[in-house]
């Protein structure tokens, strides 16, 4: 059995809770996971330096296998003195991070609202199938809309159905691997088709908000009365070390409500008697929010 820790970061494209961009300082504090799952990190913007933070991060953790989703992707190109274009995207996304091969992955743009009142953002969802050794896993990272419940409720819902879609799908690939002479498998076999997941990120909802309640299985009356085979649990009551759970710290720099539990961890039926521990760190001082740690015995 391995003793398995994963977490959750919305790492704020590596500006601390000082205002501090310091990537390297935010990423330290997420090291020696068994997988790793970041929100907010970017390429090509201004307020990050132009950097290529994916591949920095990759620098920082080179023992890691690692895929990057910008769901959120504008041009960012520019024409070079000697006439020539320079083909640059300015991105924003999420991250997956792990010791074992990422086999496959898929990225899932979100609903999205058209608004004239806060910022309006195109959110997602990153899917990575991890070769665990005896028990491969499906693992998201997640990042939903900060503007209101009208906007993650929608959110919410996609994510059932991505877990439910996912039960006929089977692998990347399926079926016969050579196509009109061609061998589309590259000589390896499908990818595992994993049915246990686990969703770590910041869902900028709280554990009384109706988009909780279409995602979680708390309570009986939710999910049609009885839990379903796509029914999320969230790891804090299951094996939280105490307290709240708040992932996002008091601050004066920033204008939301502060000291609430915003990031999860949520798995599938089948990991629950496998969750072990759920808890925050409340050192890091990274970004405005604390990584979530849940420690699973698979």
């Amino acid at each position: 059995m391995i003793q398995l820790k994963s977490v959750g970061y919305n790492i704020q494209y590596g500006v601390g809770c000082d205002g501090r961009l310091d990537l390297p300082r935010a990423i330290g504090a997420v090291a020696g996971a068994d997988i790793i799952a970041l929100q907010e990190v970017e390429r090509n913007w201004p307020k990050s330096g132009m950097a290529d933070q994916p591949a920095e991060i990759a620098r920082l953790l080179p023992d890691y296998y690692w895929v990057y989703g910008p769901f959120f992707d504008l041009d960012a190109s520019r024409r070079a003195a000697d006439g020539r274009i320079e083909n640059r995207r300015r991105q924003h996304g999420v991250m997956l991070l792990a010791r074992w091969p990422i086999r496959s992955s898929r990225l899932f743009p979100l609903p999205k609202l058209d608004t004239a009142d806060g910022l309006g953002f195109q959110m997602g969802v990153l899917e990575g199938v991890i070769d665990i050794p005896g028990r491969p896993l499906r693992v998201y990272s997640v990042h939903l809309s900060a503007l209101n419940s009208l906007e993650r409720l929608p959110q919410a819902d996609a994510l059932l159905r991505l877990r439910r879609q996912t039960a006929g799908e089977g692998p990347t690939w399926s079926g016969e691997a050579v196509l009109a002479g061609t061998d589309w498998s590259a000589g390896e076999p499908p990818p595992p088709a994993p049915a246990d997941t686990i969703m770590l990120g910041d869902f900028n909802m709280r554990p009384d908000s109706p988009e909780y309640g279409v995602l979680v299985a708390d309570r009986p009356e939710r999910h049609g009365g009885r839990p379903q085979p796509w029914t999320l649990y969230d790891t804090w009551p299951l094996a939280g070390d105490g307290g709240d759970g708040a992932t996002f710290p008091p601050s004066v720099a920033y204008p939301l409500p502060q000291g609430v539990r915003i990031d999860y961890g949520l798995v599938s039926g089948g990991l629950v008697p496998a969750v072990k521990r759920a808890w925050v760190d409340e050192r890091a001082e990274g970004s405005d929010h604390q990584p979530y740690w849940v420690e699973m015995g698979v």
